[in-house]
Formats: structure tokens, C-alpha cells, sequence
């Protein structure tokens, strides 16, 4: 072949790779440092100005602190509440999983670990209570993606000593939102590259996105921004303005897709909207839902305990980040309040809401409820279950269900609309 066309398939090859990593990439990213971050003009995003009054009212009303919605990498709304600030800190919670995910990729990138290891290889044996030959099939793919087989339902779910990790099933074989089992993530982490877990996150986050902030044993803490950052940096694939932070495709791709069989909403350590089925922490039940009804089905999200979230919707270049206090439900990671905020969300953006089509049927209300629970008229065969998959029994007149003695907590209800299955996750709070 002659120079002259290796030099054509050279050009055209360059040119291909960086269109490539063009369109992964958003039109603007902000300084490393600084609190400078440009905003977003009302002719790219246009929204309802006369309805952000009352979403800022419906997020101050459940506990918020921050709310960032970024557009093409742009502040589009910045909202803090309660005396909070931008440069006040606040916890990521469980949203911390998927940036410890993000670090485990890096950590991969720089050839310390692979999805296949044994976690016993970086950890030593003996981390488990389970005989030889069932710790030794757990890999680290397995705790990525909380099939471990370790038992979840301990007296205590954040204990990470040997006596607490209990075989239940072997790896791979079962689905179970597992802290302690998450926590070994760092273990590895630490193991593998020799260095603190903050070290780390500070050498290869910190430093080259801006993503400062503190692990506080295994819960980071940051300023809102920084979570906004992090979800800048899912959107644009690992890519901050044209530096791969994460270079393994394949392994960006196991974090926002589905990483077992069992629950196809969960990747490895996010969720994952738009499946048929979802699993939910605390759970063992496979429930025929979606996890958010009305936010798009590409969305994936790090989500944490008292509603803490990182929403990131490629389709519509959309992060939005809210953090704060509990709303209500007291749940680990999925929530009412998704579907609540998002409902809000899109009325704010003048986007149709979809939850009002299931199956004909209008959801049951109100949701949050505390005394009781009415249904659709033409409902019939109305069950309750916990989130372990017992059925409750319930005092039910025409449409009304007394809920007033059980529980504060989530449920599932179920119940047949025009000889159509129709199934709600309902919230229950005195």
C-alpha cells in the first residue's frame, strides 16, 4: 500500500476518533476551580418561569438544601434552601456507590483489578464466614453489582466483619442491595492500588474534574456542585472536556446497563430507568414496575438514603442533582419522591406526565398516605404486600382500604383494572 493512502486512512481514521469523542462529550465544561459556571440561555432550555416558584416550593417543602439542574453542561437552575449555600457540604449517601463504582473503573483502567478477580485476591481469605469454596466465587463483579450471595438480611446490614457475611446463595445466583457487601469495593480499592480510598478519589477525580470532596468512612461528602460534576462527567461517558478520566468503554457500559439477570433496573451501582421489572432495597421481591414512571426511559441515576440524587438523562443532555433531608419515606435509594419530583420536573418543562395511563386506571391516592388508601372505582381483587413478599390483610370498604394500622414503610399494592394487573409501590406515613 502506498504512503499516499496510508496517509488518507490515517486522516479519515483521526478524524472519525475525534467526531467520536466530540459527540460524547457536552459543549461546556466549568474550571477545575473556581465557582464561575455558565448558565444555560432560556432559548436552549425553556421551561415555564411562572411554575419554578412552585417547584422550588415543592422542594423546600420535602426537606431540600440543593437543586442543580444542568442543561449541555450549563446551569440552567441553581437553588439552595434553609440557609444552605454553594460551598456548604452535605452527604451523598448511596449516591456514593456509584462514584466508588466510577473510581473501580479507573482502578481497572490503570490494570490493578479486573471484573473477574477474586475479591479474596486483594483482600486475603477468610473476609466471609463462608466455607473456602463458596467465598472464592465471589468476584468483584459480583459486589459491583450486589450479587454476591452474601446474606443481606443480617441483625446489622453495615457490618463488614467475617462473622456478618453469611452465605445465603452462591455468587451470581441472587439480587440483594447489600451495604456491607458494597463496602468491600473500598477494601479492594485501597488493597489494589496502595493508596487511601480518598488519596485515590482525590489523585484521579479531584484534581482532573474538580470533583472535591471527602469519604467519611464509606459515605462521601462534597458541595452540590461536585455531585453536579460527577453527573456532567456520566453524561459525557467519562470524558472531561477531552480527558478520558475513564478509558474502558465496556466497563461504562457495564455501569449503565443492566449487570445480572435478576434486577434488570440496577447496572453496577446505579439505577437504571426504563425496565420491565425492578428489585428495591430491603427487597427480594421482583416487581413488574419501572423505577420512575415519569422521568425518561434512557435515565440513569445514583440515588441514596433521604432522597439524595444524580439524575443523568442523555437524551435530553440533562443532569439534576438534589440533596437534603428526608422527604417522608425514610428509603435507601428509589423512592415516592422520584416519581413526585419528576412529575413536578416535567410539568416545570411543560412535558406530558405519563403515570396517569397506566392500564387506564388513575393510582391509587393519596401516596403518600397515612389512615387510608383510595383506589380507581373499577378496582377489584386489591392486595398488599411487604416488601419481603407477604400478603397483609387489609379492612377494605368499596374503594377505600384502611391503612391506619400498619406500618410506616413502603408496599407493594396490587389489583385487577378491567381484567388488567395494575401495581403500585405505595408509601405509608403516620
Amino acid at each position: 500500500m502506498s504512503l499516499k493512502y496510508l496517509l488518507i486512512i490515517l486522516i479519515i481514521s483521526t478524524y472519525g476518533l475525534s467526531n467520536t469523542k466530540l459527540r460524547a462529550q457536552t459543549s461546556y465544561f466549568p474550571p477545575l476551580s473556581g465557582n464561575d459556571w455558565v448558565t444555560e440561555s432560556f432559548q436552549n432550555f425553556q421551561y415555564d418561569i411562572d411554575y419554578t416558584d412552585s417547584l422550588h416550593d415543592f422542594l423546600q417543602s420535602k426537606g431540600s438544601k440543593a437543586f442543580i439542574v444542568l442543561h449541555d453542561g450549563k446551569i440552567v437552575d441553581e437553588t439552595y434552601f434553609d440557609n444552605f449555600t454553594q460551598d456548604s457540604f452535605w452527604y451523598w449517601a448511596s449516591c456514593g456507590k456509584s462514584l466508588s463504582s466510577f473510581l473501580m473503573g479507573q482502578a481497572m483502567d490503570q490494570g490493578l483489578i479486573k471484573l473477574n478477580d477474586k475479591v479474596s485476591d486483594h483482600v486475603g481469605t477468610g473476609w466471609t464466614s463462608c466455607t473456602p469454596q463458596q467465598e472464592d466465587q465471589i468476584e468483584i463483579r459480583h459486589i459491583l453489582s450486589m450479587s454476591s450471595g452474601l446474606n443481606g438480611q443480617v441483625a446489622n446490614p453495615d457490618c463488614d466483619a467475617p462473622s456478618c457475611f453469611e452465605y445465603k446463595g452462591d455468587a451470581g445466583s441472587l439480587w440483594y442491595y447489600h451495604n456491607a457487601a458494597y463496602y468491600m469495593n473500598h477494601a479492594v480499592l485501597e488493597a489494589a492500588s496502595g493508596k487511601t480510598i480518598n488519596a485515590f478519589t482525590s489523585r484521579n477525580l479531584g484534581v482532573k474534574s474538580g470533583i472535591n470532596g471527602l469519604w467519611i468512612g464509606h459515605v462521601f461528602a462534597s458541595k452540590p456542585r461536585a455531585a453536579a460534576r460527577f453527573g456532567l462527567l456520566m453524561l459525557n461517558k467519562g470524558v472531561w472536556n477531552g480527558d478520558s478520566l475513564l478509558k474502558s468503554r465496556d466497563y461504562f457500559e457495564g455501569m449503565t446497563n443492566p449487570s445480572q439477570s435478576m434486577n434488570p433496573a440496577y447496572g453496577m451501582l446505579f439505577w437504571l430507568n426504563g425496565k420491565d421489572t425492578l428489585m428495591i432495597p430491603g427487597s427480594t421481591l421482583r416487581l413488574p414496575l419501572t423505577l420512575n414512571e415519569e422521568a425518561p426511559a434512557d435515565m440513569y441515576s445514583a440515588l441514596g438514603k433521604n432522597d439524595q440524587k444524580i439524575y443523568v438523562v442523555p437524551s435530553q443532555n440533562l443532569v439534576i442533582v438534589r440533596m437534603g433531608n428526608d422527604p417522608g419515606d425514610g428509603l435507601l435509594g428509589p423512592s415516592s419522591f422520584d416519581t413526585e419530583l419528576w412529575r413536578h420536573i416535567n410539568r416545570w418543562r411543560q412535558v406530558p406526565t405519563g403515570i396517569h395511563t397506566i392500564n387506564s386506571a388513575t393510582p391509587a391516592y393519596p401516596n403518600p398516605c397515612s389512615d387510608y388508601l383510595m383506589m380507581d372505582e373499577e378496582a377489584e381483587n386489591a392486595e398488599i404486600f411487604d416488601l419481603q413478599g407477604n400478603a397483609i390483610p387489609i379492612k377494605q370498604e368499596g374503594s377505600r382500604i384502611d391503612t391506619s394500622t400498619l406500618p410506616n414503610g413502603m408496599y407493594i399494592l396490587r389489583y385487577s383494572h378491567h381484567s388488567q394487573p395494575v401495581t403500585q409501590k405505595i408509601i405509608i406515613q403516620h
